[in-house]
C-alpha cells in the first residue's frame, strides 16, 4: 500500500456508466495535483454475498479494471465480506481514512455504507469532518426523466434496446473473448465468423442480430454480431458469431473485443444453412445501408 494522500471513488462500479463516470469524475477532479485518483472495489459483487446470486455484470471485470486505470485511478480492492460487518464509523477510520490515506471521497447521492447498509451519505459527510476529508456527492445523472442504473439498463439490454442502454453507458455496450473454432459453416459459404462463447456472469443482451463494431489487435472494423444458441442448428449453447465486413483474417486464438450498436432484429430459426447466409445479406444491409463493398476497416 503506498503512503500517497487519495482522492477515492466510492460505489459499485459494475458497469462504469454514465452514473459511475459522474462519480469518477467527481474523485479525479477533486484529486487536482495533491492526491492520487483511488478506486475502492470489492472481492465480490455486495449481492453474491447477500443474497448469494449476484446480478449480471455490465462489464467484464478485466475490462472495468483496465478502463479504470487508464483513467488514472489506483484500484484498492477489499473483501466486502469483512466490510459487511463494520459499522459507519469503522468503515470510515478503518479503511477509507488508515488503509486508503484518504483526503478527498467522492460518491453517488444514494450511497451506503457500515453494517446493514445503516449509513448514507448525510451519516458519511459527518464522519468525513471528523476524521478530516473532504466529501463530494455526485447528483444523479437522468435519462428520459429517470435516474441511470444499473438494473436499468440490464433489463434494457434484456429487452433489445441497445441504443437507449448505450446512451446510459456513456459507451457501447462491450465484451471480449478469445475466437474459437466453429463448424466454419460461414466461411464455406462466404461469410465467415469469429465465434466467442458468451463471457460467463455477462447481462446477456436480446438474442439477435447487432450492428457492432469488432477490434482485434488495436484495429477496428464494421461488423455484424449474433447473439443467441444457433436455432437452425439446435445448438444450445451461448455464443456470440461475429462476421467482419471486407475481411476474412483468421483471427483462431486472439482475442476479439466486440461492441454492440444497433438492434437488427431477433434470432429465428432458418430451414436450411443457405436461407441462414441469405439473410446474412439482408442483415448487413440493414446494418450499413451506405457502406460500399471491400474493406471495412474503421480508421482512427
Amino acid at each position: 500500500m503506498m503512503g500517497d494522500r487519495t482522492s477515492v471513488a466510492l460505489g459499485s462500479f459494475d458497469g462504469l456508466h454514465c452514473g459511475h463516470q459522474a462519480v469518477l469524475q467527481c474523485a479525479l477532479h477533486a484529486a487536482g495535483s495533491s492526491l492520487q485518483p483511488c478506486v475502492l472495489l470489492f472481492d465480490a459483487h455486495p449481492l453474491s454475498v447477500l443474497r448469494g446470486t449476484p446480478p449480471p455484470l455490465l462489464m467484464q471485470n478485466a475490462v472495468r479494471d483496465r478502463l479504470l486505470r487508464d483513467m488514472g485511478f489506483r484500484i484498492e480492492t477489499v473483501s466486502f465480506a469483512h466490510i459487511r460487518e463494520l459499522e459507519p464509523d469503522d468503515f470510515v477510520r478503518s479503511i477509507l481514512r488508515d488503509l486508503l490515506h484518504a483526503g478527498s471521497i467522492c460518491c453517488g447521492y444514494n450511497y451506503r455504507f457500515g453494517k446493514g447498509g445503516r449509513g448514507d451519505a448525510s451519516q458519511l459527510q459527518a464522519l468525513c469532518e471528523r476524521y478530516g476529508m473532504q466529501l463530494h456527492i455526485a447528483s444523479p445523472v437522468l435519462y428520459e426523466g429517470e435516474a441511470v442504473s444499473s438494473t436499468r439498463i440490464r433489463r434494457t439490454l434484456e429487452s433489445g434496446g441497445i441504443e437507449a442502454a448505450n446512451r446510459m453507458l456513456g459507451r457501447p455496450f462491450l465484451f471480449a473473448g478469445t475466437v474459437i473454432h466453429g463448424n466454419e459453416n460461414g466461411r464455406a459459404l462466404g461469410y465467415p465468423t469469429a465465434n466467442q462463447l458468451f463471457p460467463a456472469q455477462l447481462v446477456v443482451p436480446k438474442f439477435g442480430v447487432y450492428a457492432s463494431t469488432a477490434q482485434a489487435d488495436g484495429r477496428s472494423y464494421r461488423a455484424i454480431t449474433n447473439i443467441g444458441t444457433r436455432p437452425t442448428l439446435s445448438d444450445d449453447t451461448l455464443l456470440s458469431e461475429t462476421h467482419i465486413l471486407g475481411t476474412d483474417s483468421d483471427l483462431y486464438g486472439r482475442n476479439l473485443t466486440v461492441f454492440l450498436h444497433r438492434f437488427i432484429r431477433p434470432e429465428r430459426r432458418f430451414e436450411t444453412l443457405a436461407d441462414v447466409f441469405r439473410q446474412v445479406r439482408l442483415d448487413i444491409a440493414a446494418a450499413y445501408p451506405d457502406t460500399a463493398t471491400g474493406s471495412e476497416e474503421i480508421q482512427s
